[in-house]
This record gives C-alpha cells, structure tokens and sequence, in this order.
C-alpha cells in the first residue's frame, strides 16, 4: 500500500468581481482581495493493490471536526477530482484508492474548503501515483465546473495576503501578487445559515452587483505596490465592497455581524467574509497582538469560531 498525507490551508476573500462569461472553465474565476490561513484541509489518499476477484474502485470520507459527513455533497468534488486524473490516464487501475478529507473549518462559509480539500488531494494523489501534473490548474477547473468557487485556488497559488490581477487557473491564465504577514485572525460563523457559492455567482442579479463594486475597490487597490503597508486600505476597501455590493443587506449577515462587534476590544475591525455567513476578525496593524482578549469576548458570547494564523 502507497499512502501520503498533505495539508492545505483555507482561503478568506474580502472583495471579488466575477469573471465566468468565457466557455473555457480555466479563463473563468475571479478579481479580488482576501487572505489565506492555516486552518485548512489535510487529506490522506491511500492506493490499495487489488486482491483477486476485487474491482478498481474509489473510496471517500469527509470528516468535519468529530464528525463524519455522510451525504454526497462533501464527497463529489473528491469523485470529480479523481475522475479528472483517470481521464488524463494518471490513475492506476491495478489498485484501489481510499480519500480521507478532515476539515478544520466548515463548508459553504466562506473559507476556501472547497479548493483547500482539492489541492490538498490532488497532491497527495500525485505523491502516491508518482506522477507530475499541474494541480492547480486541475483544481480549479473542478471548482469552476461545479460552481464551488472561483479565485480561492489562484490566493492560494500565491499564498499570505493576495490580491487577484486576472481571473483564471494558475499558472497558465490567472495573476496574482501578494504579501506575507505574520498575524493571527478569527473566523466566526453562524452554523444554521451556510451560503453555497452558486446562489451568488450563478444569479445574474448578484453577479452585476458584486462585479461593479469588485471591479471598482480591485482598480483602487491595483493602483500601486501591493505591499504590508496596504493592509489599512484593504480593509477599508473590504468594507466598502460589503455596502456597494448588497451584501451588508442580508438580514442573517448583519445579525452576526452586529453581534460579533459587540464583544470586540480596540484595535481590530470585524469584515464580512465573501461568501458564507461568517465574519473574519482582523487586527487593525498586523503586527498587534490583539487575539486573547478578540477570544474572550467571542467565548462569552456564543458565537463559533476558529482562531487561526494568515498562512
């Protein structure tokens, strides 16, 4: 048996516009601004010899924290990304193939799970059938054509903090700068209301709205070095963008985001995660270290979260 385990972190975007009018899924994706993190994904991928009598098969669990999701939607972008290897001929029939996914954050809010678990699988895949392939490229692609996501796979092909000049895969068609930043954040999230990425980039309506207001922060923010001392203006830009885009409007938003304000000390400014129901705690200068008290008002009041590092 070949076995390997590798670990990816999540992805927060702060601003985006969204770019999924071309007929190739690697032209398709994003503008924008966010941060990567080091809660993540780890995967395990195992290729089992087969046994006499046994047929090639596939195998995924999904695990969340302690618990094991059972239902199709964790597994399918797994399948999808393993069916993308056998149509490249990279897979070896002669064996049996187990996925373990274990997921530090949860889906659909707005933390990058999605191209953070296949990253991290289709490395993995890669070490255990010794094969050399573009990951990057296969992983957005299956993100694009399920409508999972679109620039988490290009921040994090660049890592730290990121701000997306061209939408599409890396390396071949999507551009991003970024900088590194030694400081913790907070994740928070109301777990009864989940936003699946489609119902916004899929809806022409929404589609307008976030594109003319990512397109106009995304030209601000391009128009010098993109270096540590931009932090402020990206953050302020951030805010902007959840005003100018409609997503400050949604009742459910607003209701954690108040209440996640409401137990926050000086020295850190609470931002809507795009998309999800979730808010990211940032601090204010990067070099603060503002956390323990950020944790001890968060724990008071309910509110779930992770306390993590910009990776």
């Amino acid at each position: 048996m070949r076995k390997a385990t590798v670990r990816c972190g999540g992805h927060v975007t702060l601003l985006f516009s969204i770019h999924s009018e071309s007929s190739e899924p690697l032209e398709q994706g994003s503008r924008g601004a966010g941060f990567c993190v080091e809660a993540g994904v780890e995967c395990t991928v195992a290729a089992i010899p087969l046994a006499e009598g046994e047929e090639f098969n596939l195998s995924v669990a999904v695990m969340a924290g302690d618990e094991m999701l059972d239902d199709e939607d964790s597994a399918f972008l797994y399948v999808d990304l393993f069916d993308e290897f056998l149509k490249r001929g990279l897979i070896d029939e002669s064996k049996t193939y187990l996925i373990d996914a274990r997921l530090e954050l949860p889906l659909s809010q707005g933390f990058g799970m999605s191209a953070a678990g296949l990253l991290a699988t289709a490395s993995a895949l890669c070490r255990v059938l010794e094969v050399d392939t573009e990951i990057a490229e296969i992983a957005h692609l299956v993100e694009r054509s399920n409508s999972s996501g679109l620039g988490d796979v290009l921040a994090a092909s660049v890592g730290g903090v990121e701000l997306r000049l061209e939408p599409g895969a890396p390396p071949s068609q999507g551009q991003a700068v970024s900088f590194s930043a030694d400081a913790e954040v907070i994740l928070c999230w109301d777990p009864e209301a989940s936003r699946h990425t489609r119902i916004y980039i899929d809806d022409a309506d929404w589609k307008a709205r976030i594109t003319e207001a990512g397109l106009a922060a995304v030209t601000r923010l391009s128009s010098a070095s993109w270096d540590s001392g931009r932090w402020p203006e990206l953050l302020n830009e951030a805010e902007l963008f959840s005003a100018a885009s409609g997503m400050m409007d949604d009742v459910v938003r607003l209701a954690l985001l108040s209440k996640v304000k409401a137990v926050l000390p000086q020295g850190v400014k609470p931002l809507l995660c795009m998309l999800g129901t979730s808010v990211c705690v940032l601090p204010l200068d990067l070099s603060a270290e503002v956390m323990d008290e950020v944790e001890a008002g968060l724990h008071s009041s309910g509110v779930r979260y992770v306390r993590t590092r910009i990776s």
